[in-house]
């Protein structure tokens, strides 16, 4: 398992409902170990395996293509 962190920028979000429902969605993607959403500073983090899905599979996550937009600002391993 090769474990890899990585930080979104996340815009449309209004409430903590907001977060919870992109959390939970993120959580639907294979190999996604923790995922961490704030409303109010827009910044999310995804610890995934990137054995088993990448930060492509995490930003096409079908979350992000109704409501949220998200941008990558970086990671680390």
């Amino acid at each position: 398992m090769a474990e890899q962190t990585v930080q979104l920028q996340i815009e449309g979000m209004t409430c903590e409902g907001c977060a919870q429902g992109i959390e939970h969605g993120l959580k639907r993607n294979k190999g996604v170990r923790r995922v961490r959403v704030d409303w109010r500073t827009g910044l999310g983090e995804v610890l995934f395996d990137s054995e088993a899905t990448s930060e492509q599979e995490i930003l096409e996550n079908p979350v992000f293509q109704r409501h949220y937009k998200a941008t990558m600002l970086g990671g680390c391993c």
